[in-house]
């Protein structure tokens, strides 16, 4: 449960992989399975809980990432604790949070086509990407035309299209491509590696050749993990910085709160 969400009242409140999970920690912390011993098999939970095998590992699941239990291949769950291990999460409730760029800033299409041979082709885009994907390059500038990042966003052949409408609108290209083509957007993963800046990137840049920068590989995915999308944002190390913020999170077990 998240800090500062209510907690239900009653157990029937609960998702059942919740109520599973709650049983099992009550269970515990009771002395009905001390730390050492293994939790009753999947098997038997799914008949004790009159549950699914998914919704069993689920709340399984849910111990685990607490620091209650190990699973165990071919063996079972290990009851390892009888407290939670502190955890410290991220609260995101937009991807835009982790990847804005000032307000008054515009995207500047240069370029738009299918992949070349002579094309930047850095191992991390994926085996996933391949020749018949669309390339779009181009600037990220500020109100008064200082340009700060360079941009080549890959995206599967049928989306080539919405390099058309990339820099009328001041919303993400995932964005777009969701809205435009009724793509679902079910995961984003974000590197961060470090690279330098040459040729037309350099000169398009204003910066000397050679020029230490920060690269940032973007991939998107809709349901079924099919890839999507692929941006790789190259920066000028000295005028970008990233910066997190972690929070102790609900698997912490001060945020949680188990019946009895």
């Amino acid at each position: 449960m998240p800090p500062n969400a209510s907690t239900p009242k009653t157990l029937k409140d609960l998702p059942l992989y919740r109520q599973i999970s709650d049983s099992l920690l009550g269970g515990i912390r009771e002395g009905l399975f001390p730390v050492g011993t293994f939790l009753p098999g999947e098997l038997d939970l799914i008949e004790r809980y009159s549950s699914s095998r998914h919704t069993v590992r689920e709340a399984l699941r849910v111990l685990e990432d607490m620091g209650i239990v190990k699973r165990q291949r071919g063996r079972g769950t290990l009851v390892t604790s009888t407290e939670a291990r502190p955890a410290f999460v991220q609260s995101v409730r937009d991807p835009k949070e982790l990847f804005s760029y000032p307000e008054n800033s515009t995207f500047r299409v240069l370029s738009e086509g299918k992949i070349g041979d002579d094309d930047r082709w850095p191992a991390r885009i994926g085996h996933d990407v391949d020749r018949d994907w669309a390339r779009i390059s181009g600037l990220r500038t500020l109100a008064n035309g200082s340009p700060f990042c360079w941009t080549d966003i890959f995206v599967l052949p049928a989306y080539a299209p919405i390099a058309q409408q990339l820099g009328r609108a001041g919303v993400p290209v995932y964005e777009q491509i969701a809205a435009t083509y009724d793509e679902t957007v079910a995961s984003i993963s974000l590197e961060i590696c470090a690279g330098s800046l040459t040729g037309a990137r350099a000169l398009a840049l204003k910066v000397d050749e050679d020029t230490p920068s920060l690269v940032l590989y973007r991939r998107y995915c809709g349901n079924g993990g099919r890839l999507f999308e692929v941006s790789v944002t190259e920066h000028p190390a000295e005028s970008f910085s990233f910066a997190l913020e972690f929070n102790r999170g609900w698997q912490s077990a001060e945020h949680w709160s188990w019946s009895k």
